[in-house]
C-alpha cells in the first residue's frame, strides 16, 4: 500500500516544483541563481554535510552512497523560509515555501540506484527605487523570476562492504527571467527592458564513500565527489515595450535580434565543484564530521545578461556536523530512539557584489522522528545571515523551517510462505 500512496505523491507533487520560486534574494541574480543544497533535510540538519552515509537513508548529493542501501527509501522535502533584507535605509521581510526534493532509492543486490527531481536554483526577487529630484523622481524596479530544475539517475556501485563508488547524471532545465523598468513621476506608462533564457544541458557527479569499522563500535567515513565543468545551452530572447503602471496593459512591444549580435544562443556552465569529507561516530549512537567543498565559479560568466556590479570568485564552504541518539533500541521512551542533527557553515560566497566580496555564515538543527518501522520524519531550522548593509549592499537573515519524510520499505524479497 505504501508504494501505491508514494506513487501518487510523486505524480501530484512533480508539477510543483516547475512553477515555484525558492528565492527571495537579490544576490540571487548573480549566476545560475541563487544555489540550492541538492541533498536531503537530514544531511541539511547537520549543516549540508554529505559524508555520513547508512543503510537506510538516501543521501542524494553523494551517489555512493546508493551501492551501500539496503532498503527502497522514499524522499520528499519541503521548506518554509523568512528573510529579513535591511539595508542603511530601510528593512522588509519575505516568505517563501517550495519543494526540496522528490526522489526514490532503490537496493537491487550488485548495486544501488536512484531517481528523481529536485532545483538546482532559483531567482526571485523585486526591488524599487527612487531617483531624480523632489516633484520629478523616477521609480526603478528590478525583478527576476524562475531558475534551474534537475532531474536525475544515480547509481552506486559497492567494491567491497566498506568501500563504494558512484555516479550521477543530471538533465537541467528552466528559464532564467530578468526585468529592468522605469516610471517617471506624474506618467502612468513605464519603459521596460526584459531578458529569458531558456536553460537545458547535462551535468554529471561522481564520488567514492568509505566507511571502516574500529573495533566493532566505531566507524571512520570517508568521501570524495567531483562535478565536472558542464555548458548548459541557453536560447535567449530580449524586449523592450511599453506598460501601464494602473492597470498593466502592454504597448509598443518590440522585440530585439540577438541573432544579429550572436547572443541568440549561449552557454552558461555548471561550474566545476569538489567536495571532501571524513567524519567518526559510534554505530547508531553519535556522529561528528567536517567537510571541504570547492566550487571553481570565479571563471563564470554571462555574455547575454551582463551585471556591471557583479563579478565572480571560487566559492568556499566549510562545514561541522552531526547527530545524536539517546538510545535507538529503546522500547519505553520515544524521545530516547529520537535522531537530535546540528550543523555549522562558513562560506566564502563566489559572488563580488560592488567590489565587496560575499560571505555566508548558518547554523541548523533538527530532529528525526521515528514513524514505525525504519520511516522517519526530519524536522529542523535553518538561520544564516549574508551580505551587509554598508557600500549599498544589503544584509539578509534568513530563518528556513525544512521538514522531510525519509519511507523506507523492503522490496525484492523472495517469499518462503503463501
Amino acid at each position: 500500500m505504501m508504494k501505491i500512496k508514494l506513487s501518487l505523491i510523486l505524480i501530484f507533487l512533480s508539477s510543483a516544483i516547475f512553477a515555484q520560486n525558492g528565492s527571495t534574494s537579490p544576490y540571487s541574480g548573480g549566476g545560475l541563481g541563487e544555489k540550492n543544497f541538492n541533498g536531503t533535510e537530514a544531511n541539511l540538519h547537520m549543516g549540508g554535510l554529505d559524508v555520513f552515509t547508512d543503510s537506510i537513508h538516501a543521501n542524494l548529493n553523494n551517489p555512493a552512497s546508493f551501492g551501500l542501501l539496503k532498503l527502497t527509501t522514499y524522499s520528499v522535502g519541503v521548506n518554509y523560509s523568512s528573510n529579513r533584507l535591511s539595508s542603511k535605509t530601510d528593512t522588509y521581510s519575505a516568505d517563501t515555501a517550495s519543494l526540496d526534493y522528490l526522489a526514490v532509492s532503490i537496493p537491487a543486490g550488485i548495486f544501488g540506484f536512484s531517481f528523481g527531481i529536485m532545483p538546482y536554483s532559483s531567482l526571485g526577487y523585486k526591488v524599487e527605487s527612487l531617483s531624480g529630484l523632489e516633484g520629478s523622481e523616477t521609480l526603478n524596479r528590478y525583478e527576476s523570476s524562475g531558475g534551474v530544475n534537475q532531474t536525475y539517475l544515480a547509481v552506486g556501485i559497492p567494491i567491497t562492504k566498506s568501500f563504494a563508488v558512484g555516479a550521477t547524471a543530471n538533465y537541467n532545465f528552466g528559464t532564467l527571467f530578468y526585468r529592468t523598468g522605469q516610471f517617471l513621476n506624474g506618467v502612468d506608462n513605464g519603459t521596460f527592458l526584459s531578458n529569458q533564457s531558456s536553460i537545458s544541458g547535462l551535468s554529471y557527479l561522481f564520488s567514492a564513500q568509505a566507511n571502516f569499522s574500529i573495533k566493532n563500535k566505531y566507524e571512520l567515513q570517508g568521501m570524495f565527489s567531483f562535478q565536472p565543468k558542464a555548458p548548459l545551452n541557453s536560447q535567449n530572447n530580449r524586449a523592450f515595450f511599453a506598460q501601464s503602471l494602473s492597470n498593466q496593459s502592454i504597448a509598443d512591444f518590440v522585440e530585439v535580434d540577438l541573432n544579429a549580435q550572436g547572443l541568440e544562443e549561449t552557454y552558461l556552465d555548471v561550474s566545476e565543484t569538489q567536495r571532501i569529507g571524513i567524519g567518526i561516530g559510534e554505530k547508531k549512537k553519535w556522529f561528528l564530521g567536517i567537510q571541504r567543498n570547492l566550487t571553481k565559479s570565479a571563471t563564470f560568466s554571462n555574455d547575454f545578461f551582463k551585471r556591471d556590479n557583479i563579478q565572480y570568485r571560487d566559492a568556499k564552504r566549510w562545514t561541522l556536523g552531526g547527530f545524536y541518539i539517546p538510545n535507538y533500541a529503546s522500547f519505553t521512551s520515544f524521545w530516547s530512539k529520537v535522531v537530535y542533527r546540528f550543523g555549522f557553515r562558513t562560506e566564502q560566497m563566489s559572488l563580488i557584489v560592488n567590489n565587496i566580496p560575499l560571505t555566508e555564515t548558518g547554523i541548523s538543527f533538527g530532529v528525526g522522528l521515528p514513524l514505525g518501522g525504519l520511516s522517519n520524519a526530519n524536522v529542523g531550522f535553518e538561520i544564516s545571515q549574508r551580505g551587509q548593509e554598508e557600500s549599498d549592499l544589503i544584509k539578509e537573515t534568513l530563518i528556513a523551517l525544512r521538514i522531510g519524510f525519509s519511507l523506507s520499505d523492503r522490496w525484492f524479497i523472495k517469499r518462503k510462505y503463501n
